[in-house]
This record gives structure tokens, sequence and C-alpha cells, in this order.
């Protein structure tokens, strides 16, 4: 049986965009003179090459465009990479009150049991997704269901050990643990468990003297990556990003050079 997938938003504004585009333009073949945007649209009908051609050269700068604005659009794990960037790993037993960047061991306090493969864990993200073919029997996902969930908690490193309060924890480019299939549902989930060495970036608080990390409520911000992953991505980040850059100036100089 064909399975029906969800239209987004951004897919119905796009069709609902197309679908008036083209009744408008049956409009005006109709009605010409007594529809609004004459003039403009009679003139682009008459120069439809020269319109055309700009189009060609600089569609690529308007994908280039959306690109850099999806890019930078605010995610949790971009606030996360940026900051754990720009500050110190810091020792459990010498954390001042604020922003702070620990690594550490995870240590159990309370467990809970995953959702798929009825693991026992310190917390868990759990996602839901709808499975798709097309003609060449080539699956996709569509994400259905998502959710994090995740027990108090506890870090220690050589210095000492901090209890981690998790409301609002993401969990970061970590893999995931487990996969499951069941007809045209695919179920994952990635799992935190004890002993495993983790970086963690939160607002390091206190209460009746005794020091916990929670949510940072200004950057909004508690995330969770794995100690040894972050290093690559640190390693490699500057890279990336300066291939990118160095590809962005390239296609500018191209499409300046195709307008001259």
């Amino acid at each position: 049986m064909e399975n029906s997938r969800k239209i987004s938003k951004l897919e119905y504004a796009l069709i609902g965009t197309v679908v008036f585009c083209f009744l408008y333009f049956i409009l005006w073949r109709i009605f010409k003179e007594k529809m609004p945007l004459h003039e403009h649209l009679d003139h682009i009908y008459k120069n439809y090459d020269s319109y055309a051609e700009r189009v060609i050269i600089l569609l690529p700068l308007a994908l280039v465009v959306v690109t850099a604005l999806l890019l930078m659009r605010p995610t949790p794990a971009k606030r996360f990479l940026r900051l754990q960037n720009s500050i110190p790993t810091s020792k459990i037993k010498s954390l001042a009150k604020g922003l702070v960047e620990i690594e550490g061991t995870l240590i159990m306090k309370d467990q809970m049991i995953s959702p798929v493969n009825h693991e026992i864990c310190i917390g868990y993200y759990y996602t839901i997704e709808d499975i798709e073919k097309d003609d060449n029997n080539r699956e996709s996902y569509t994400t259905t269901h998502r959710e994090t969930r995740c027990k108090v908690f506890q870090m220690k490193d050589d210095t000492g050990m901090i209890e981690v309060q998790p409301e609002g924890i993401e969990l970061i480019f970590l893999e995931k643990t487990n996969i499951s299939s069941n007809g045209n549902k695919r179920y994952t989930e990635t799992l935190l468990k004890d002993g495993q060495k983790m970086l963690l970036v939160g607002y390091a608080d206190g209460k009746d003297g005794v020091p916990f990390i929670r949510k940072d409520e200004h950057y909004k911000v508690l995330g969770i990556t794995s100690a040894s992953g972050i290093n690559v991505w640190n390693t490699y980040q500057p890279l990336l990003r300066s291939f990118l850059f160095t590809c962005s100036i390239i296609l500018l100089i191209i499409i300046y050079l195709l307008l001259q």
C-alpha cells in the first residue's frame, strides 16, 4: 500500500505561490490592461529571453544566499558548538558560577529504560520516522516524532563530581545507539549511559552551598556530546569553514564576470 506523506508548511507555501503565479498569468493573458502590473508583465513578456538569461545567471547566487541563511539560522547544536569553541574546559573542583564547559565520566543516579531496545540508561533522544520508497525501491525518512528524556545524573573528572539537572538538555552529534524498523516505521534512539566520557556545556549554579549544572537561560544551552567526537570537530571545522568561504568567493567572482 502506498504511503501518504505529510506536506510541510514550506511546501504548501511553494505550491500556493506557483499556482497563484500560473493563474495570474492566465488572467493577464485574457484581460491584459485590466489587470494590475500590466505594464511590467508586458515588458517581461516581450523581453523574455533577456530576463531568462538573467535568471539563469542569478540563480546560483540566490541558492548561495538561501543556503547561507539556512546555515546561519540558530539551532541548539550551533549555539553549543559556538560556545564550546569559545570557552575553556574547566575542572569540576574549580568551577565558578556562570557558563562552563566540563569534560568527564557520566555517573548514573536514577535509571531509565530506553524505548527501542529497552536498555538501562541515563537518558535518550528518540525519534519515529515514516519510511517511504521511490520507484527504484530507495528509502527516505520523514520524522514524525522526536523527544529527549533524561534523569538527573553526575559528571566526574579527576578533581571531583557535580550533579547535572537535565531539563532542556540537547544530545549533540551523538551516534545512534539502536535502530529498529516495523512496517513503514523506523525507530531510533541515542542513549546516555553510565561510564561514558562526555563533554558538557551549561550553567554552573548552586543551592544551599551545593553546586550543580543546569541549562543556561541567557544562551539557551545545555548540551552534551562525545569528548572524542568534539576534538575531531574542533580540528577539522576551521578547514571546512575556509573551504566553504573560498568556494563562495569563487562563485561570486564567476557570477560577476558573467554579468559583465
